[in-house]
């Protein structure tokens, strides 16, 4: 059985972002495994092995574990640092680019598990041009294969969803003058195709626009107003979910208080406009609140309270498009631990609890189940993510690490399949692996 899958990094693209963090920013450290090439790049090639042990492969109510073996090869190009240049040297371009193929093999005697194998692969590619110049522009893009839920949403109860992902950004920032006035337009076109011609309703298009002001009040604090407009359309065969226009305006502040206390926050106003004829038998819940039309916010607290330590503490408030229904809001609190207290010994941990909630649902047939479980019309789930992982880099080539996660999804929602089999939605996944990376 072959599937896709993805890298638990590749979750990164449900991140919420708010007015201070337009699109997340590729991490690539220059490391002396990096090998320069003439005079403007850098690579760093390298393999990485991972074995270690899934305690709910399936990711349901029913756990199956399995253990597993990761095989990953991956490299990194880039254009070389400002401290590897001349000190009056600027650079007109600063490009970034990283991708991976993974293999992953599962062993399990569970026969709903068997022996199967996966492929994923990714990559992320980042230009950046004029940095620092009044006029400057950035280009980003990242592409997933992956099997990796989409917003934490498991699409059938034990089965992978297979989609490949693509996000292209263009990003355009004009600073008056070089002065503490900042204005940025940016341009995103996002597709999410779901292979399996089950899910083939899911597959999305989505355009987003926004436009943005950002005023330096003092040297630490800045302000900042965004309007940001979306279309999402569903393509495929059976598109139930009618289009969406959302729209979400929001203001906010960030400041560095002390030199070990950073904060920022952000309130607004979020609607998801849909839009068009919807047909009321595929749906179950209350249609007259069949948008999003509240809130949206966030506020953050970046501490670093120990040399090379860094903690971040937050909530975020947003709504998403969503597989089962309307929408999907979230209200996620987060925390996550960065440290290297000795050498090349690296410490992260990082924990997020969504508190989500449901828009009118799509009938279960359209799920192709019989119902939901005690006739069900809502939903609500609290879904709790933890992970740490601990890596030393003994030589230049070598790394290794242990790392720890957990998933839960705690609901009373559930299905009732054709055969009056009731089936939870919630479930609980632990993953322990061992890593070793090779690179050059």
């Amino acid at each position: 059985m072959l599937l896709c899958a993805a890298s638990s990094s590749a979750r990164a693209q449900y991140v919420p972002y708010g007015p201070f963090e337009v699109y997340p920013a590729m991490q690539l450290r220059e490391g002396p495994g990096f090998k320069v090439l003439g005079d403007g790049l850098v690579i760093h090639p390298g393999i990485a092995t991972e074995l270690g042990y899934d305690s709910n492969m399936l990711m349901a109510s029913q756990a199956g574990g399995a253990g597993v073996l990761r095989l990953r090869a991956h490299v990194d190009l880039a254009t070389r640092p400002p401290q590897r240049l001349e000190i009056d040297s600027r650079q007109f371009l600063k490009f970034r680019f990283g991708a991976a193929v993974e293999y992953r093999q599962f062993f399990s005697q569970d026969t709903r598990i068997g022996y199967p194998q996966q492929v994923n692969a990714q990559s992320e590619a980042d230009l950046r041009i004029k940095e620092g110049d009044p006029l400057s522009f950035r280009l980003y893009n990242q592409f997933l294969v992956t099997n990796d839920a989409r917003n934490l949403e498991i699409a059938t109860t034990q089965t992978f969803a297979p989609r490949i992902f693509e996000r292209l950004s263009l990003l355009g920032m004009y600073r008056p003058f070089g002065g503490p006035l900042e204005i940025g337009l940016s341009e995103s076109l996002r597709f999410d195709h779901y292979v399996q011609s089950e899910l083939s309703r899911g597959r999305s298009f989505q355009n987003d626009v926004s436009l943005w002001g950002a005023y330096r009040v003092l040297p630490q604090t800045q302000v900042k107003l965004e309007v940001r407009s979306s279309w999402t359309g569903y393509y495929g065969d059976g598109a139930v979910i009618p289009s969406a226009a959302p729209l979400r305006i929001t203001g906010g502040i960030q400041s560095l208080l002390w030199t070990w206390l950073g904060v920022s926050a952000y309130l607004g106003y979020g609607n998801s406009l849909h839009y068009g004829e919807t047909d009321g038998s595929k749906f179950v819940g209350d249609l007259a609140a069949y948008r999003y039309n509240n809130f949206v916010g966030g506020l953050e607290a970046r501490l670093l309270l120990v040399q090379r330590m860094s903690l971040r503490l937050g909530w975020a408030r947003d709504f998403f498009d969503s597989i089962y229904a309307m929408y999907l809001r979230d209200d996620r609190l987060y925390l996550s631990y960065e440290h290297n207290p000795w050498r090349s010994l690296y410490l992260s941990a990082g924990f997020e609890t969504y508190f989500r909630a449901y828009g009118p649902l799509v009938a279960p047939s359209v799920l192709y189940y019989r119902a939901y479980k005690n006739g069900a019309t809502t939903r609500s789930d609290i879904l709790v993510s933890l992970n740490a992982e601990a890596s030393y880099r003994p030589l230049s080539w070598l790394q290794a690490g242990l790392s720890y996660s957990l998933l839960t999804d705690i609901t009373d929602f559930g299905f009732v399949d054709g055969a009056g089999t009731r089936m939870d939605a919630g479930f609980v996944k632990h993953v322990v692996l061992f890593k070793a990376d090779l690179s050059y």
